[in-house]
């Protein structure tokens, strides 16, 4: 496995990826890209920023987004922390441009990012009803992707 530093061109591509999820990253230079069988894992400053297609939360934290988020109180924190979904009662608040499949970037009250999920449903359904899943966790603060990095 060889990590290298991005081309202009590859890293045009990667400043593409990150606009899907509408994410500005040009503030970053010099990302390395290091791939292999299983994995395709981008870094900044030598931190992961982007593993296997989905940004991570030091990626997220780093640039503080600004659209797609979603806040949660404390009693929904240890839950998301152990890998389970969001639940729509522990949504304090949420951007309500979200749209169902949308990736949306989970913090806490304090501001810190501590999961990056897909919408189960659109925010205006979610924020009205106040019950069932909202969110489907797809990493969050110590799961696999930490640990490994």
């Amino acid at each position: 496995m060889s990590r290298h530093i991005l081309s202009k061109k590859d890293y045009r591509a990667f400043m593409e990826k990150l606009e899907k999820f509408n994410i500005d990253g040009t503030s970053m230079a010099d990302i390395e890209v290091e791939t292999n069988k299983k994995n395709e894992v981008y870094y900044f400053s030598g931190k992961p920023i982007f593993y296997n297609g989905i940004p991570t939360l030091y990626l997220i934290n780093y640039l503080k987004i600004k659209t797609y988020n979603v806040t949660v109180d404390n009693g929904a924190v240890p839950h998301i922390m152990n890998g389970s979904n969001l639940f729509a009662p522990g949504i304090i608040v949420m951007d309500m441009n979200i749209k169902k499949g949308d990736m949306v970037f989970i913090k806490n009250s304090e501001g810190l990012y501590i999961a990056i999920g897909k919408a189960n449903e659109d925010s205006d359904v979610i924020m009205a009803t106040k019950k069932g899943e909202a969110v489907e966790i797809l990493h969050y603060l110590n799961d696999r992707i930490m640990k490994e990095f």
